[in-house]
């Protein structure tokens, strides 16, 4: 990932922790101003709330966000330091809460399309004058209620949309970058324990041939391998293996050493375990790139 994705992913995670935050304190001062009176309540032709009702709400929301901008800290943290198990828990949490989000948007667009929810909303406003005269401003009145919900839903199905989608996108980002983030841990590691008993997986890579060498004099170079970590190598030649080099990995069964009866020699155990042929497992290729 460049280093312009991953600005913009630490931008945007700390940007929903700072707005997740301004809102759950907002909501703790409503939760906070709101006393405990039950008698008091908001009634309308289809619901009742209490001033209980409503504390609990804000409790609960302030709770939420409060949770969502701590957890969008910790994926900060695990953006900016490159700890993996970090990215693991933000990314799980963010398409937990993608999932959520998206089923409350679509019941709340539901509700509010539909023409008997406007008009027990516009009867229940048309009753709150303090809310009419400060909402004076916006063009909202108990005459042209019903036509400003009906505009306003559609904005908000509008921002809703776009709102989805660029959290799914953001999704995307971050697990892509958390896989990244694995492969290198892999790489840097060097090689994979298999299920199989006696069966180890090893990542190599393979350059193109730049010189095939003079056919015609018969000069061939031949390949010589080394294992070199990822870790020991320059900055420039890590960028050309990740650009260029194609992704191997090697399988090999290592078998157990060949038992030698008790009355032989020193002599001969050396002998036996120098001439032991070694077990090669298949070599398994893919087009990926680190």
């Amino acid at each position: 990932m460049s280093s312009i994705d991953r600005s913009t992913l630490v931008a945007t995670s700390f940007f929903g922790a700072t707005f997740n935050f301004v809102l759950a304190s907002h909501l703790f001062g409503a939760w906070r101003s709101l006393p405990w009176e039950p008698a008091s309540e908001w009634e309308g032709s289809g619901f009742s709330l209490d001033r209980d009702g409503a504390r609990l709400i804000c409790g609960l929301f302030s709770a939420y966000f409060t949770a969502a901008s701590a957890i969008s800290m910790f994926g900060l943290a695990g953006i900016i330091k490159r700890i993996p198990p970090f990215l693991r828990i933000y990314r799980n949490y963010l398409i937990g809460d993608f999932a959520f989000f998206t089923l409350v948007s679509c019941l709340a667009s539901s509700a509010t399309i539909d023409p008997s929810s406007r008009s027990n909303i516009c009867e229940h406003i048309s009753r709150q004058q303090d809310f009419l005269r400060d909402a004076v401003d916006l063009g909202l009145n108990a005459e042209n209620c019903e036509q400003w919900f009906e505009r306003g839903v559609m904005v908000f199905m509008a921002v809703l949309l776009f709102v989805i989608m660029i959290r799914l996108h953001f999704i995307f980002a971050v697990s892509r970058y958390y896989t990244q983030l694995v492969r290198s841990e892999r790489s840097m590691h060097g090689a994979v324990p298999s299920t199989s008993s006696g069966l180890q997986f090893r990542r190599v890579y393979i350059l193109p041939d730049q010189s095939r060498g003079d056919k015609e004099l018969g000069c061939v170079d031949a390949p010589l391998y080394a294992p070199v970590p990822l870790a020991q190598v320059s900055s420039g030649m890590a960028k050309q293996l990740r650009a260029n080099a194609e992704e191997v990995w090697v399988s090999r069964v290592q078998s157990p050493p060949q038992r030698v009866p008790s009355h032989s020699t020193d002599r001969q155990v050396t002998h036996s375990l120098v001439h032991q042929s070694p077990s090669f497992g298949p070599v398994h290729l893919t087009d990926e790139k680190l």
